[in-house]
This record gives structure tokens, C-alpha cells and sequence, in this order.
């Protein structure tokens, strides 16, 4: 027969494993609500100023949320098969982030039952383990032990698949939060912009046979247009002149041509440059 003093030592070593696992699976929920709570966001470039107060109302929201919640949705919104084309028309420049990960229906549904299984052993483990464990009973606190390490087995890969997915996550907000990421994004929403590509499309489509637009040219037809886009162009873009924007989107050579009254400015697309003309 067991002493007093074995079943005591045995009582202590389950209460720590039932500790572990619960830490584990905490583990497990913080990762799937951040990659949740951050794997989309949108918003116009009218509305940017607003998209930090939405994102916090989002987090908040996410954070509240069960487990079995966070997962079903993760899996929902944070899955793709493949990826997605959105052809939706927009009538300003719209800033949009979101976190996929890609796999086919094969994976989708493996990773669908490990999570969902998980979820399932977190509630027995919370709401159901300790009505079966005879905490007096030497054969039972064996039992529930061997269970406990069982279950840690079954959440290890599945939470280092997490950490994977929420380190590269991570370090990519990080990029977005340097001075490099936010370069990056400016240069993105510059080159989207209406300027930019009625510039880019008049040079696809009216060049000389040696392929440079003549600059005046290009703006007459923009004024008539888009007037207001060339109004305050420091504001809008960080730019003092029409020159200097052009320059930043790396997407033209820019060159002044003698004439018979001095010179003019023509610009191009640089040759090397894939694109696809829009209508």
C-alpha cells in the first residue's frame, strides 16, 4: 500500500501537469486572438486617421471571446485555399492588410480537427477533469497524470505551428512600424494613387515612337480631368511639385529636352518595368 507521503507527492506532481496544460493552452488562445484580432484590416485613405480607433474597438472585441470562439473564426477568416482576387470598384485608394494563410483543402481540414480537438480537451480539461480524478486514490492520480501528459503531446505541435505563424507575424508589424515599413506604405498608397496612374497610363498609351511623353502634354489632359488632385500637392502627397512625385514612384525616367526656347520635360516609363494598361 502506497504511504500518505507517495499519494502526496503524486497529488502535487498532477496539480503542477494540470498547471502546465493550462498554461499551454493559454498560450495557445493569446496567439489565435492576436493573429485574429490583426489578420485583416481596411480603410480609405479619406478615413485613415480613424483606422487606429477601429482596430482597438476589434482587439477589444476579439479579446472577449472564448476559445472555442477564436478558433472557429481564426479558421474561418484566417484560412485560404487560395488566393484571393477582390475585383470590387473603388472610387478613392483603399488602404487593406490581410494576414492568410494559404493550403489546400487536405491541410485545411487537418488543422481544423487539430484545433477543434484542442479546444474540446481545454474544456474537459477546465470543466470536466476534476469530478473523474479520486484525488485519494493512488490508481486514479496515475491515471489522470498519464491523461495529463497525453494531452500535452497532443497541444505541443499545434502550438509551435502558432508561435511559427505569430513570430513571422510579428516581425512583419514590426517592419511595418519602422521607419523602412512606412516608406514602404507611402510609396504604395503614392503609386495607387489617381495622379499616378492617369501619369502612367497616358505614357502607356499616347508616347512618342521613341517612347517619352511630353510632361506639359500629360498634365493638360490630367487638369481637365482631375483638377482636383493637383491642387495642394504637399498635403496630399508630401510633394512640393508634380517633378518630385514622379521621381518618388521609381516608376519613370524623367529627362529635359533642349528646344528652340529652352527645354521641356519629357518622362517615361522605365523600360524594364512589367505593367498592365488600365482603360
Amino acid at each position: 500500500m502506497e504511504t500518505d507521503e507517495e499519494l502526496e507527492k503524486l497529488k502535487n506532481e498532477v496539480l503542477r501537469k494540470i498547471g502546465r496544460n493550462v498554461m499551454l493552452f493559454q498560450q495557445m488562445e493569446h496567439i489565435l486572438k492576436f493573429l485574429l484580432a490583426s489578420g485583416s484590416f481596411s480603410s480609405t485613405v479619406s478615413n485613415i486617421t480613424d483606422l487606429k480607433t477601429k482596430l482597438e474597438k476589434h482587439i477589444s472585441t476579439v479579446q472577449k471571446l472564448t476559445m472555442g470562439s477564436v478558433a472557429n473564426q481564426f479558421l474561418e477568416k484566417n484560412f485560404s485555399e487560395e488566393a484571393e482576387d477582390t475585383q470590387e470598384e473603388l472610387k478613392e485608394t483603399l488602404f487593406f492588410f490581410r494576414y492568410r494563410i494559404q493550403c489546400d483543402e487536405a491541410q485545411f481540414e487537418e488543422r481544423k480537427m487539430a484545433l477543434t480537438s484542442l479546444v474540446a480537451e481545454r474544456n474537459d480539461l477546465i470543466h470536466h477533469l476534476l469530478p473523474r480524478w479520486k484525488m485519494e486514490s493512488h490508481e486514479s492520480s496515475i491515471e489522470i497524470e498519464q491523461y495529463l501528459d497525453q494531452q500535452r503531446e497532443k497541444i505541443l505541435p499545434e502550438l509551435e505551428w502558432l508561435k511559427t505563424n505569430f513570430e513571422f507575424f510579428h516581425e512583419y508589424l514590426k517592419f511595418m512600424d519602422s521607419d523602412e515599413g512606412k516608406k514602404e506604405v507611402n510609396l504604395s498608397l503614392l503609386r495607387q494613387s489617381p495622379l499616378v496612374c492617369w501619369f502612367f497610363n497616358i505614357a502607356a498609351q499616347k508616347k512618342r515612337a521613341d517612347g517619352w511623353v511630353v510632361f506639359d502634354s500629360s498634365l493638360e489632359i490630367i487638369r481637365k480631368n482631375f483638377p482636383q488632385e493637383l491642387i495642394d500637392l504637399k498635403k496630399r502627397y508630401g510633394y512640393k511639385n508634380l517633378k518630385e512625385i514622379l521621381s518618388a514612384t521609381d516608376f519613370f525616367d524623367i529627362f529635359e529636352e533642349p528646344t528652340a526656347k529652352g527645354v521641356r520635360l519629357l518622362y517615361r516609363i522605365k523600360p524594364d518595368l512589367h505593367f498592365t494598361v488600365t482603360d
